[in-house]
């Protein structure tokens, strides 16, 4: 069990969703409080449960606060007794700080601290504990932690452990969180499995060496600070210096940056964290270290330094003196930066909050979790197949992009899509039945990396009408055209670094376009994942940074034993679309789960196995959320062909359906079988199905209806703070049975409901409230009161997908 005792980091940036420019400085925030339920026990033990009801009482004297607290009374030597919260929402990357007040009858009577992080299927992480309770008045115990990529809820848990005997009053618990950093060291924390032997995503000194006499070495196991993996500098000799050097981070001038890692030192000194800026050559232009102090156990080490002009890049080193000898385990690596921002409170009117991720959610108890799949119409789906064996477009596939039109004599949808021969285009007047036009021939040589409108066209006005990415011996370029069929490169267009696979999109709430790049470097090769970069004018973009990556959640959906020849199965992003959606961005990873690599050191592309598809929100496009892993597309059996390999289109099409409601759609491409898995492959047991034929096919949902809160009888979704600049407030709600219905509560940022929107004011939707949805009223009217507030969801049975300001 380790332990953990710090104040709360001041130096973060300012509320409000704002996106930071390059270059551009915030200002500092202070952490947001979190609504724990009853935190000084004034209702009792309402909204906290206890492992022993007998030991523990809520009493009036002493109290830390108002007028209750409860009394934990331990006499057994053989168990503990607790109390623990409800749990509270988190984003992977938060920084939790959780605290409680603690007072014994005795001094020495201990007690403890418990910050608690839970995953999906109900499973504990290990908890961050603070230091045991030990004085006869009042002290606060205080435990702080980053939210593990795989976390999607937290509970505070006071408690006295096992031989811990004695009396111990609790009261006043509260949370507060920073944001997820904006800033992050791509394999952070050594989890990732591509290669068993170096750590990925970071240069080593002896990066060739295996075996435990090695400078560096990577490491599996329960002694990790989290998760499984660390690395571990081996220095012997103390004839050379030992390090590893995570991948450069793209930074401002001017940036204050915290680099941090978790380190334990075994044996010997000389251990050091460097913080080190460079320039665009690569030059290390500053220079900031610490080294980890004596101790036992984990610890946790920073170190501080401001970008100097010239600098772009920053990098981390964990390091070994030249001539310190001994051993350093380190884990979690992390940065926090004055570009670090947090999410404001304003809703824009018609933006809608959807519940794919939790970045407006507090809390919830009494509902699931619920991705649902699109719906795939006639022919299994398919809405283009191939011309033929050995012709131009054998191969019809995503990713790619569908439009549809909006200008006078442009066709009602068109697709541009990845042929054998390069970029395809066909044209539809409902989107399902398409037309080639008479083409027998690619219209770009390339595949299309991302089709958009130019925002700056109308009828009549000079320039390209759309643009264009096309990938250039693994560089992106861009590429402009007036009628989608000839194109030519942007005039002076600079190129983005990257691999084989980018999706370009638009964001009209920030006016700039958006491209996510499949990001792979020299070998020895890392895993696939996905890096982001802007422009203003689609000719110059920013360095990439990192965005998106596989976690320890997906390898573990992967079917047991799919692993081939020994190999233990695990996931990476194939590609993955970011695409602006009312309040949020939708991400859709191609969850590539590789079953069997027959050069993991090198080139993977002749990597085994499948990919689906899933969904993902994100405010800022570097930290996502998905704390459901369903599918959105949901594959086909075997033999069907979508049973494979499924790749997205960069973007959502909404038409209004023939019955007059409104239809979402996503356009998908998908072989038939498994990752380069040919006859030769399947007879070496690499793999079970050809990759085969390919097709493009679509799915629909009614609007707005990806993921949702399902309730089967009553459960309850708060929001963390709102300002909602429409006046009103409409649901996208479905009863799943007769008698159902959803109430919606409107509280001051406290927590406390507001006259006349409590929960017995609020008229209950009953009805199917499709996209827009239905618009709440309470018996006093439909109007919002105004400033910061939160709303609390009561749901009594079916599905709660969204909501928005109107």
């Amino acid at each position: 069990m380790r332990s953990l005792v710090r104040a709360v980091t001041a130096a973060l940036l300012a509320s409000g969703f704002v996106m930071v420019a390059e270059g551009r400085a915030a200002a500092a925030v202070t952490p947001a409080a979190r609504l724990l339920a009853n935190p000084g026990f004034e209702s009792g033990l309402s909204s906290w449960t206890t492992d022993n009801a007998g030991a523990t009482a809520v009493v009036t004297s002493p109290v830390h606060g108002g007028t209750s607290a409860v009394r934990i009374t331990d006499t057994s030597t053989d168990s503990g007794v607790s109390v623990r919260s409800a749990h509270l929402a988190v984003l992977p990357g938060e920084e939790i700080t959780a605290s409680i007040w603690a007072q014994q009858t005795a001094a020495g009577a201990a007690g403890s601290l418990y910050l608690e992080f839970w995953n999906a299927n109900g499973s504990r992480t290990t908890p961050v504990v603070s230091t045991a309770a030990s004085a006869a008045s009042w002290q606060r115990l205080t435990a702080v932690a980053t939210v593990p990529e795989d976390a999607v809820t937290m509970t505070v848990l006071a408690y006295t452990s096992w031989a811990e005997t004695g009396t111990t009053y609790w009261d006043d618990a509260a949370v507060v969180a920073l944001p997820p950093p904006l800033r992050k060291v791509p394999n952070a924390g050594f989890e990732e499995r591509r290669n068993t032997e170096v750590p990925t995503q970071w240069t080593s000194t002896g990066q060739n060496c295996t075996g435990p006499s090695c400078p560096v070495q990577l490491l599996r196991g329960t002694v990790a600070h989290g998760g499984t993996g660390y690395v571990l500098i081996n220095d012997t000799s103390g004839a050379e210096a030992i390090s590893v050097l995570g991948d450069a981070v793209p930074v401002s001038v001017g940036e204050t940056i915290t680099a941090s890692a978790w380190a334990h030192r075994l044996s010997g000194d000389g251990a050091r964290i460097y913080l080190e800026f460079r320039d665009a050559t690569g030059a290390r232009i500053g220079v900031h270290d610490t080294i980890v102090p004596a101790g036992s156990g984990w610890q946790k080490v920073r170190v501080t330094g401001t970008a100097p002009a010239g600098t772009t890049t920053l990098t981390v080193r964990l390091y070994g003196d030249l001539e310190g000898v001994g051993q350093t385990r380190w884990d979690d690596v992390e940065l926090r930066s004055s570009a670090d921002v947090a999410d404001g409170t304003t809703l824009a009117a018609g933006a809608p909050v959807l519940f794919v991720g939790d970045q407006r959610v507090e809390s919830y108890a009494g509902v699931e979790r619920v991705v649902h799949p699109g719906t795939k119409g006639a022919n299994d789906g398919r809405v283009l197949t191939g011309t033929g064996a050995g012709t131009w477009d054998a191969n019809p596939r995503m990713g790619g992009t569908v439009l549809p039109g909006i200008f006078p004599g442009e066709p009602a949808f068109t697709m541009w899509y990845q042929t054998s021969t390069g970029t395809g285009r066909a044209i539809s007047n409902d989107g399902i039945t398409w037309s080639r036009d008479g083409r027998t021939s690619a219209v770009y040589t390339g595949g299309p990396q991302g089709v958009v409108r130019n925002p700056a066209w109308v009828p009549g006005a000079a320039g390209p009408k759309f643009f264009m990415l096309a990938n250039e011996n693994t560089t992106y370029i861009g590429k402009q055209s007036n009628d989608g069929i000839a194109w030519t490169t942007v005039p002076g267009a600079r190129g983005i670094p990257g691999f084989d696979v980018a999706t370009a999109t638009y964001d009209p709430v920030t006016r700039r376009f958006v491209a996510m790049i499949k990001n792979q470097l020299t070998s020895p090769f890392g895993p696939r994942t996905t890096w982001v970069s802007y422009s203003a004018d689609f000719r110059t973009w920013t360095t990439p940074s990192p965005s998106f990556a596989a976690d320890p959640v997906d390898d573990a959906r992967i079917p047991a034993g799919a692993g081939r020849l020994g190999t233990t199965a695990w996931s990476e992003i194939y590609g993955m679309p970011a695409i602006r959606y009312g309040d949020q961005y939708l991400g859709v990873p191609w969850i590539f789960d590789i079953v069997y690599s027959p050069n993991p050191f090198g080139n993977p592309g002749t990597d085994k196995g499948r990919s689906h598809l899933g969904v993902a929100a994100s405010r800022d496009l570097v930290n996502w959320s998905r704390p459901s892993r369903g599918d959105l597309v949901a594959p086909g059996p075997l033999g069907s062909w979508d049973h494979g390999f499924n790749l997205s289109s960069n973007g959502f099409v909404t038409v209004t359906a023939p019955d007059g409601t409104s239809q979402t759609r996503l356009y998908y491409g998908a072989f038939s079988g498994e990752h380069m898995c040919d006859d030769a492959a399947k007879r070496a047991g690499q793999c079970t199905v050809n990759y085969g034929p390919s097709n493009v096919g679509m799915v629909s949902w009614p609007t707005d209806r990806f993921a949702s809160f399902h309730a089967d009888g009553t459960g309850v979704v708060t929001t963390r703070p709102l300002t909602a600049a429409g006046s009103g407030l409409s649901v996208n709600y479905r009863p799943a049975a007769a008698g159902d219905s959803l109430r919606v509560e409107v509280l001051d940022v406290n927590g406390n409901p507001v006259p006349g929107y409590a929960a017995a004011d609020s008229i209950p939707v009953t009805t199917d409230a499709l996209a827009p949805g239905v618009r709440v009223a309470w018996t006093g009217g439909d109007t919002l009161p105004s400033g910061a507030v939160r709303l609390r969801f009561h749901l009594d049975g079916g599905d709660l997908y969204s909501f928005a300001a109107d």
